[in-house]
């Protein structure tokens, strides 16, 4: 068959190309209407892919993106602003799924090797100027698709974020996980990255892999304990720097201890602060301290308080609340293998929600005090009642258990800097009860009074209503 091409200068200035076919024909896109490649183009014929073809959808997708990137948002409302933001992440889902592709290609049929690129990452590294750890997660993503194609058919659907996809194919390369435990998980773990925050699909994705690879999860806190360090030394300015390596349950007593220090310090800039501005008028950047200053200053008072404290004094212990639920604990003592598809239910972290491994959890119930903690379907904690004011004692210690950070969606602050507050406002006589509660970060508490609505639903997920309607999830 006779293949006619003709390229011509569109008013657009970029170049369509015309091909004709007894079984495909594309006709150069309409510049009054814009060019649209799921309408423009049919391919039923792959001799007629080629590079010609290949530039001219790629720069007729990159005038488009040219044309989002230099939108002035000056003027746009909400609605219009979150369309661009979801829209552009769209095309980079999109994006990402079509470079997996071809990653897949080329780790599959290594067309390159005659030059001497005998992997994938090797070709990828030099021709298209990734990084080596680039490189090797876009294989690792190859990878997912060839073993689980529906994982990248939902990211290039922009179902499921790249974050998402990158801990997944790093999960799916674990040689230890068997591929049909692999194919039978990534339908929940898919629902998951689709309807939760990264944070929370990653810890959810983690604890999966750690079921499916006890092993693994054994040998890497095993890793933990052994490769645990502290170092100081003088750098070449004058200065010190200091690195440490903890356990999964030495790291969150330190972190405890710590964040004693780190509150004073605040406390004592905040204090300064209002003295000097008058009271009202402090904000963060009114502090003479940074973030990182307070934390530094934070540890030197941690070592002088120990070195006022002499080693043979009983010296007072730090609270780490450990959670675990009741079935992991049963199949940790009795040296059973859990099932990954209950990961969902699995709960082994602190109350900040760093990751745990049951079995440590377990180790340090053998010398330390144990509280037994009974929640819901939703995972609300004891119903105590409606007797004080405000959350105190064992009752705010219930509602700082729900969620390791401020329930607010985006909003990372631990919950050790939250307020356990009244969902329903005590105002309205809402309950002092831990159905009632949740930890909300000053800056939300405050803002949830200006008629907003927060609850956890049945399947214990939170939600915030706008005082327009719109719930922000």
């Amino acid at each position: 068959m006779n293949v006619v091409e003709e390229v011509e200068a569109t008013p657009t200035g970029v170049a369509s190309v015309e091909r004709r076919r007894d079984d495909l024909v594309w006709y150069p896109a309409d510049p009054d209407r814009g060019f649209d490649p799921v309408t423009d183009i049919a391919i039923t014929d792959r001799e007629l892919v080629d590079p010609d073809w290949i530039r001219a959808v790629v720069e007729h997708c990159a005038q488009g993106i040219a044309l989002l990137e230099r939108l002035d948002p000056s003027g746009f409302d909400a609605e219009t602003i979150t369309a661009w933001a979801t829209g552009v992440e769209q095309l980079r889902r999109q994006s990402e799924a079509a470079a997996i592709a071809v990653t897949e290609h080329v780790d599959t049929t290594q067309p390159f090797r005659h030059q001497g690129f005998f992997t994938a990452k090797a070709w990828m590294k030099h021709r298209l100027q990734l990084s080596g750890a680039e490189a090797y997660g876009r294989v690792q993503e190859a990878r997912l698709r060839r073993a689980v194609r529906v994982w990248n058919n939902a990211l290039a659907a922009g179902q499921v974020g790249v974050a998402q996809t990158r801990l997944m194919a790093r999960i799916a390369a674990n040689p230890r996980i068997p591929p049909d435990v692999l194919t039978g998980g990534v339908w929940q773990l898919m629902s998951d990255a689709m309807d939760v925050s990264f944070d929370e699909f990653e810890r959810l994705a983690l604890t999966w892999e750690a079921l499916a690879d006890p092993i693994g999860a054994a040998e890497k806190a095993q890793r933990n304990r052994e490769r645990r360090l502290a170092v100081i030394h003088q750098n070449a300015d004058g200065g010190w720097d200091l690195q440490a390596k903890l356990d999964e349950v030495v790291g969150p007593e330190f972190l405890e201890v710590f964040s004693w220090y780190v509150d004073r310090e605040f406390a004592r800039d905040w204090a300064e602060a209002t003295t000097r501005l008058g009271d009202g008028n402090v904000d963060g950047g009114a502090l003479r301290r940074t973030d990182p200053q307070r934390r530094a200053d934070a540890l030197v008072e941690m070592a002088r308080a120990a070195a006022a404290c002499p080693p043979d004094r009983e010296r007072p212990l730090p609270t780490v609340n450990f959670l675990l639920d009741a079935a992991s604990a049963a199949a940790v003592c009795d040296n059973d293998l859990a099932d990954p598809t209950t990961y969902r239910d699995v709960v082994a972290r602190t109350d900040r929600g760093h990751r745990v491994d049951p079995n440590a959890i377990i180790g340090v119930s053998l010398w330390a005090l144990l509280r037994r903690v009974v929640t819901d379907t939703r995972g609300v904690v004891i119903d105590l009642g409606r007797t004080t004011r405000l959350f105190t004692g064992h009752a705010r210690t219930a509602v700082m258990l729900l969620e390791p950070t401020c329930v607010w969606p985006g909003c990372d602050q631990p919950h050790t800097w939250c307020h356990a507050d009244h969902l329903t406002s005590w105002t309205t006589r809402g309950p002092t009860d831990q159905d009632n509660g949740a930890p909300l970060c000053p800056r939300h508490n405050f803002l949830k009074e200006q008629g907003f609505t927060v609850y956890r639903d049945d399947a214990g997920r939170w939600h915030v209503i706008t005082p327009d309607g719109t719930d922000l999830g």
